[in-house]
């Protein structure tokens, strides 16, 4: 079952898209947040699919009902964001509560997913503690030298190799961070990569894309 939802009270326009298993009972559930072109229906897919593995997943908006159609688009959006960062903390927050009270939400199973600009923000929620077992970044962007004594989130990592926007040196040190917090985090490199190869587009690499999605789908079985 799919629908909107009005899952935060300071957005001007935006609403959350809900994806849930058709029963009444209590599942896991997943924070989903979009690339920089926006809440578009690449993502709702991904929700619904997360829905018919039992999830209740729900695909925020960050861009306030917009999307983008260019990159020119997309990058004063993602710009957007990034210049009012406590909005985006409270959209994220909200998110989390939101499900926490929802009744077929058992509220101890809760992850956040993001991809590329969403990524990055699926980190920001674990690294800040906002109160998910778990986060996987597809290809985020992140502060390999961050301070995550906070964070109490498992992270699953996808990093394509020859990702151009963000270094596999950096990932390396990302790694290495993770090892110093407690947590069974799993990072992984893919050869042959590079940004956005799982998403559609002229970067997909299917290979790569069905083995993080395999990994994906076995984390969150193992921790939620």
């Amino acid at each position: 079952m799919t629908e909107e939802v009005g899952y935060h009270d300071k957005s001007e326009g935006g609403k959350g898209y809900l994806a849930r298993p058709d029963d009444n009972r209590k599942h896991p559930a997943l924070i989903l947040i979009h690339e920089w072109w926006g809440l578009n229906d690449n993502i709702r897919r991904f929700a619904a699919k997360f829905a018919n593995m039992g999830y209740v997943a729900l695909a925020v908006d960050l861009y306030d009902g917009k999307s983008a159609a260019t990159r020119e688009e997309a990058r004063t959006l993602a710009s957007a964001v990034r210049q009012d960062v406590p909005a985006a903390f409270d959209n994220l927050k909200s998110a989390v509560s939101y499900l926490k009270g929802r009744a077929d939400v058992d509220s101890s199973r809760l992850a956040a997913i993001g991809w590329c600009f969403g990524g990055g923000w699926s980190y920001q929620i674990a690294k800040n503690n906002l109160g998910v077992k778990a986060s996987i970044i597809y290809y985020g962007f992140f502060n390999p030298r961050d301070d995550l004594s906070q964070m109490r989130a498992t992270i699953l990592g996808h990093f394509g190799k020859e990702d151009r926007a963000i270094k596999v040196d950096t990932v390396y040190e990302f790694q290495a961070n993770l090892k110093t917090v407690s947590g069974d985090h799993e990072v992984y490199i893919y050869e042959n990569a590079g940004h956005s190869f799982a998403n559609s587009g002229s970067r997909y690499n299917p290979e790569a894309a069905e083995l993080a999605w395999n990994r994906t789908v076995v984390f969150l079985n193992k921790f939620l």
